[in-house]
C-alpha cells in the first residue's frame, strides 16, 4: 500500500480563474489549475525549484539537448498501464495546455534528466488523464518517451497534500534543500474527484 501523507506549508503561489469569474489572487501550489470546473493557475517555479547545473559530459542526452521548449509544444509521451494511459505531454500548465492532456511544469526536469519532472493533468475535465491516479500501487510503471528515447520510473509513494504544499517541486520531491539524487517523476492533481481542496501526488523514480 502507498504511503499516504497531509502536508501543510504556509507559502502559497499562483492565481486562478473558476469557470471564468476572477478568484482572489493567492498563493497556491498551480496544481490549483486543476479543479474539476476548470481552474487554472498562472505562476512560475522559482529558480531554486530547478536541479543545479553539472558539467555537461555528466548529464543524461535528455539535460544536454533539450533547450527549453515554447508553452504549448508537444515534449513527448506518458504512459501508465496500470490506468489505461497513454497521452502526449506538452510544455506548460495553462488552460489550454492542459486542455489537451498532460502539462509539464516550466524549469522543473525535462523528461529522464536528473532532477524532478512534475507532470500536470486534469482527473474529471477535459481529457481528464489523471483520472484514476489514486489507482496506482508502489512499483507500478510510468513511462515517459521524449528526444527519442524511452524513460521507466516505479511508483515510490503517493501523498495526499494541502494546496499551499510546494515541497512536490523540490528537485527531490518532498525533500527541501536537498540535491537531486537521481531522476524523479512527479504527477500531480486534485482530490477528491471534483474539488479542489488537496492534492494528490504520485512520486516515481528511474531505476539503474
Amino acid at each position: 500500500m502507498l504511503e499516504t501523507k497531509t502536508v501543510n506549508d504556509a507559502r502559497r503561489d499562483g492565481r486562478c480563474w473558476d469557470g471564468g469569474a476572477s478568484r482572489a489572487p493567492g498563493r497556491t501550489l498551480p496544481a490549483v489549475a486543476l479543479l474539476a470546473a476548470g481552474c487554472v493557475a498562472v505562476a512560475g517555479v522559482p529558480a531554486a525549484h530547478a536541479a543545479p547545473s553539472r558539467p555537461a559530459a555528466d548529464q543524461p542526452a535528455a539535460a544536454r539537448h533539450a533547450a527549453r521548449p515554447r508553452i504549448g509544444k508537444v515534449i513527448g509521451t506518458i504512459s501508465i498501464k496500470r490506468i489505461h494511459l497513454k497521452i502526449k505531454m506538452r510544455e506548460g500548465v495553462s488552460e489550454r495546455v492542459l486542455s489537451k492532456g498532460v502539462g509539464h511544469y516550466p524549469r522543473t526536469a525535462p523528461p529522464g534528466a536528473l532532477g524532478n519532472t512534475v507532470l500536470l493533468g486534469h482527473r474529471t475535465t477535459w481529457l481528464h488523464p489523471f483520472g484514476r491516479l489514486d489507482r496506482l500501487r508502489r512499483g507500478d510503471r510510468i513511462v515517459l518517451k521524449a528526444h527519442h528515447r524511452t524513460y521507466v520510473y516505479r511508483v515510490r509513494g503517493r501523498h495526499i497534500i494541502k494546496p499551499t504544499d510546494r515541497r512536490a517541486l523540490e528537485p527531490v520531491p518532498f525533500k527541501r534543500g536537498k540535491a537531486p539524487d537521481g531522476e524523479y517523476v512527479t504527477l500531480i492533481s486534485c482530490t477528491p474527484k471534483g474539488s479542489d481542496r488537496r492534492r494528490i501526488v504520485v512520486v516515481g523514480k528511474m531505476r539503474k
